[in-house]
C-alpha cells in the first residue's frame, strides 16, 4: 500500500494490469500518474519479484492471470468519462451515453483498440481536484 500511495498509481489500471502477472515494473507503469525515482522504481521490483515468487507457486500463470482479470475490471465507471455523456444527453444527443453503457456492459472484456485508447487511461490533470468530477465516494 505505500508503494501505490508513493506512486500515485491509479488502482483500477494497476490491478488490471498486475492481473497479467508481469515480472518488471514497467509493465505497470501505465497505472502511474507521477514519474518515479530509481529508489522506488527498486522498491517496486523488490515488491513485484517477492509477489511473483508467490505468484508462481500457486499454479499454472495463465490460469491466475485469467482468474485475476475475473475480478479486476479494465473498464470502470468514472465520473470524469461520464460528465460528458451526461451533457451530451441533456442536449438530445444520447451517442456517448450509449458507447458507454456498451463498454461498461463488459466491463472485464478486452474491447477494440479504440475503446481501450479512450477508456483505459489515466484521469486526465484537468480534472484532479475537481469535485463530483475527479471522484467520487462509494455510496454514490
Amino acid at each position: 500500500m505505500q508503494l501505490l500511495t508513493k506512486s500515485e498509481v491509479d488502482y483500477t489500471i494497476f490491478f488490471r494490469e498486475l492481473s497479467h502477472v508481469p515480472e518488471n515494473i514497467s509493465a505497470l507503469k501505465k497505472s502511474f500518474y507521477s514519474k518515479t525515482s530509481q529508489q522506488l522504481d527498486e522498491q517496486w521490483q523488490s515488491w513485484l519479484k517477492s509477489w511473483y515468487n508467490l505468484v508462481i507457486k500457486g499454479g499454472n500463470l495463465a490460469d491466475i492471470s485469467a482468474k485475476m482479470k475475473q475480478i479486476n475490471p479494465k473498464y470502470a465507471w468514472r465520473e470524469w468519462l461520464i460528465v460528458p455523456a451526461y451533457q451530451q444527453a441533456m442536449l438530445g444527443d444520447y451517442t456517448l451515453v450509449r458507447e458507454l453503457q456498451k463498454v461498461l456492459s463488459a466491463p472485464y472484456h478486452e474491447q477494440s483498440q479504440r475503446v481501450e485508447d479512450k477508456y483505459y487511461r489515466l484521469k486526465p490533470e484537468a480534472f484532479f481536484n475537481v469535485g463530483g468530477v475527479s471522484h467520487y465516494s462509494c455510496s454514490s
